[in-house]
């Protein structure tokens, strides 16, 4: 099952999805973990902890897209040109979660586990649409 643009030789969209998701859970548990040494063991701020946290899980994400989850897309784009897209369009939902699990735990009284759950839920279908649709969109080798 295709998505419908650029060829039968496009994997279907569940394929890219499902990569995806992985490498976000994976990504998910960097950041769970670095948020905990620095919040919790080091009393370093909320807001500036995930702000480590989420920048580091990106590096590993950005990583495990190029070589695994979209590899096959054919993206003629340089790989630093593909870096620098990927942090442009992941800071969003870096600032963005960062916000969400400061207001979670300091407004709302959150843990802050359920605090970058929910962050983590509302950056996903961000990150996807620009990592699949814009960054690293499929090519067709042919013509």
């Amino acid at each position: 099952m295709s998505d419908g643009d650029n060829g039968p030789t496009k994997r279907p969209l569940h394929h890219d999805f499902g990569r995806f998701m992985l490498v976000g859970g994976l990504g998910f548990a960097i950041n769970f973990a670095i948020l905990y040494l620095l919040y919790y063991l080091a009393y370093v701020p909320i807001f500036i902890s995930q702000l480590i946290a989420s920048e580091i899980a990106l590096g590993n994400n950005f990583w495990l897209h190029h070589h695994w989850t979209y590899l096959g897309h054919n993206s003629p784009k340089t790989i630093k040109r593909l870096l620098v897209e990927f942090h442009a369009s992941s800071w969003v939902s870096i600032v963005g979660s960062a916000i969400l699990v400061t207001l979670g735990v300091k407004l709302f009284r959150l843990s802050y586990l359920v605090a970058l759950i929910a962050a983590s839920i509302v950056a996903a279908g961000w990150n996807f649409g620009w990592t699949r649709y814009y960054i690293w969109r499929h090519r067709d080798l042919e013509g």
